[in-house]
């Protein structure tokens, strides 16, 4: 998961959190007293094999709960890449037109012409700088889609841990532990904060942009990890994964073990379908071609299994996937039929009741 990272402000709220957010395994840092979970997240992973190089974008809602009600000044996210990553802004409508090219078939039916309902018959469901610590390196920064975006290099994750609590940050232990073992590599740590977030009430959206993380990797994968006191998520959550790649993908979790993650959607979209796609994308030096497949995956596990980041392999079977076909029943055309065949059946009931009442009475004279 994307571990995110509230900043320490003077604020105390209830309200959920929409807009699209940087790349890759965030940890939240909320401020004293605050819980921010996530409720849905999706991420566009697109893996360039022959450049051993990851494009990486992520949307994600948050739900963050607290007594009382204060303004929203600040919200940040902790994002670890092996690599430096280059970061630019992209338009997240690809993840709509991603959406529109793994939606259902419609098939439209004639309504049955016997029995069932008579009535409602519907559809089926469906440059390097020190900053304070000599363990601790600024290798970039940036100003990117509403972010301020800082990239850094630490020597451990007390050092990181310094650097961040001396920014209003507020590092819980849990935090440094998740670090550790991204830090231990080697990995790098791009800090995001949205640029002058500030709102009131129990709603707030930031944001209106997405950002694209590109960087150097031996494999594509998701920090599907989380800090151990986020793993017991209270919110329902939906994450969704579109994998673009030559081949048909599947996720492991660590080297080998089985994600609950499910296939939903697996095909080569062909040059209209990646039209919309690659419009919104603008990614140099890549672009999909006709053999570019797209899988999509739906994990909808709570609580999750947090110890290991997930990883992206070609599939065994590389045969596409559909979600099933929505059916959609037509508007009957006969609609004058079931009216005159009540009068009719009116009218003949009339006839036999009145028939059978100058019956009985000739019969009583």
């Amino acid at each position: 998961m994307w571990t995110c990272v509230r900043l320490v402000v003077p604020a105390l709220f209830v309200g959920v959190f929409a807009f699209p957010t940087p790349s890759e395994g965030c940890a939240v840092i909320p401020p004293r007293g605050v819980v921010v979970e996530v409720a849905t997240e999706s991420a566009i992973i697109i893996w360039d094999e022959k450049a051993k190089t990851q494009h990486f974008i992520r949307r994600a809602t948050f739900a963050a709960t607290a007594p009382g009600e204060a303004p929203v000044k600040d919200f940040g996210f902790l994002v670890p890449t092996p690599s430096v990553p280059v970061l630019e802004e992209v338009d997240d409508r690809a993840f709509d037109e991603l959406a529109k090219i793994t939606a259902p078939k419609i098939e439209t039916r004639s309504p049955p012409s016997g029995g069932g309902c008579a009535m409602g018959c519907g559809m089926a469901s469906a440059p390097k700088a020190a900053v304070g610590h000599a363990d601790v390196e600024l290798l970039a920064e940036k100003h990117v889609a509403g972010y301020d975006a800082k990239v850094m290099k630490a020597g451990d994750s007390d050092a990181l841990a310094a650097w961040l609590n001396e920014r209003g940050y507020e590092v819980r232990p849990a935090l440094a532990r998740w670090l550790k073992p991204y830090l231990d590599k080697g990995w790098v740590v791009t800090a995001f904060k949205i640029a002058g977030a500030s709102s009131t009430g129990a709603s707030t959206a930031v944001g209106s942009a997405a950002v694209r993380m590109s960087f150097t990797t031996e494999a594509p994968f998701f920090p599907y990890s989380e800090p151990d006191d986020m793993r017991e998520a209270k919110t329902r959550r939906l994450f969704r994964v579109y994998a673009i790649a030559n081949q048909k993908m599947a996720g492991v979790l660590g080297t080998k073990e089985l994600w609950a993650g499910n296939t939903v959607w697996a095909g080569k979209p062909g040059a209209n379908g990646w039209k919309g796609v690659g419009t919104h994308l603008k990614i140099p030096g890549w672009a999909p071609n006709e053999g570019t497949w797209l899988t999509e995956f739906e994990d909808g596990s709570s609580p999750r299994k947090g110890g290991s980041d997930l990883t992206f392999i070609p599939a065994a079977d590389q045969t596409s996937v559909e979600r099933p076909t929505r059916i959609v029943y037509a508007a009957r055309t006969d609609t004058g039929a079931a009216p005159a065949f009540a009068v009719l059946a009116g009218a003949a009931m009339c006839l036999f009741v009145s028939r059978f009442l100058v019956a009985l009475v000739n019969r009583r004279e």
